[in-house]
């Protein structure tokens, strides 16, 4: 078994990342697959989403190469699903990332010792440039960009994809598993109008949507995943369809 990286990420925040990462990971544990989350995003909200602790655990793994990445692995009482927790240390992490100008592949050796343990690892991301997230998008096989169907989204989009490219050039092996529309409101002419301007522009790589759902929102102060809410809700039947389409093409 050799782990499958997934990085959920885009430079614009608001998009549903954390939201993608830890539902996409919830249901892929659902079937029989093991998944561990690294949540490299300073709010430490995967962690809250789970109804979990937020914990040093990425600066620790970061910044003390020699530390046995195991050791901060926690269990969300979920079969098959760990999380690796972070919190506002890891900003102090990519700091320290940047000014010792640490290799682009620092994420992938710290992870390496996980993928003959896991069918999948999925990292969620800050919506920030270079640091953690672009040494993360190195580390990954595959890139996942949600981007929520609004006007504003597609400059974060660009800005994505330009990154992309860039670790293209510099060594990275990956490819675009898909840019995920999230929020899509079927009332929405802006959102109808967004939706229709991706699929111009970026063809069979656009996903379906996830719609916008209250429901989402009322998972994390739940401590649950939507499917744990509510599992015939649409926005579980979404997730779920982005899950099978992923295990597909990895």
């Amino acid at each position: 078994m050799k782990a499958k990286i997934i990085v959920v990420a885009n430079q614009k925040g608001g998009t549903g990342k954390t939201t993608t990462a830890v539902t996409l990971a919830g249901l892929l544990s659902l079937t029989n697959r093991s998944v561990i989350l690294i949540d490299c995003d300073p709010q430490g909200q995967s962690a809250v989403a789970l109804c979990l602790p937020q914990e040093a655990g990425v600066f620790n793994v970061l910044i003390n190469q020699h530390a046995d990445i195991h050791q901060y692995i926690r269990m969300t009482g979920r079969k098959g699903f760990d999380l690796l927790p972070g919190d506002r240390t890891t900003a102090t992490a990519q700091a320290v990332l940047n000014a010792e100008n640490r290799p682009l592949d620092v994420i992938e050796a710290r992870l390496d010792p996980l993928r003959s343990e896991y069918h999948y690892i999925i990292l969620d991301t800050a919506p920030s440039v270079g640091g953690i997230q672009e040494r993360a998008v190195y580390a990954a096989d595959y890139a996942l960009i949600p981007t929520s169907t609004e006007f504003m989204s597609s400059n974060g989009l660009s800005q994505m994809l330009e990154s992309l490219r860039q670790l293209v050039q510099r060594g990275w092996l990956g490819k675009l598993l898909g840019i995920l529309p999230t929020f899509f409101d079927d009332v929405s002419n802006e959102s109808k109008n967004t939706m229709q301007e991706l699929k111009d522009q970026f063809g069979d790589v656009v996903l379906d949507p996830i719609h916008r759902a209250t429901l989402l929102r009322e998972c994390c102060a739940e401590g649950k995943l939507v499917y744990e809410m509510d599992p015939q809700h649409r926005a579980t039947r979404e997730y779920t369809a982005l899950m099978n389409y992923i295990i597909k093409h990895t």
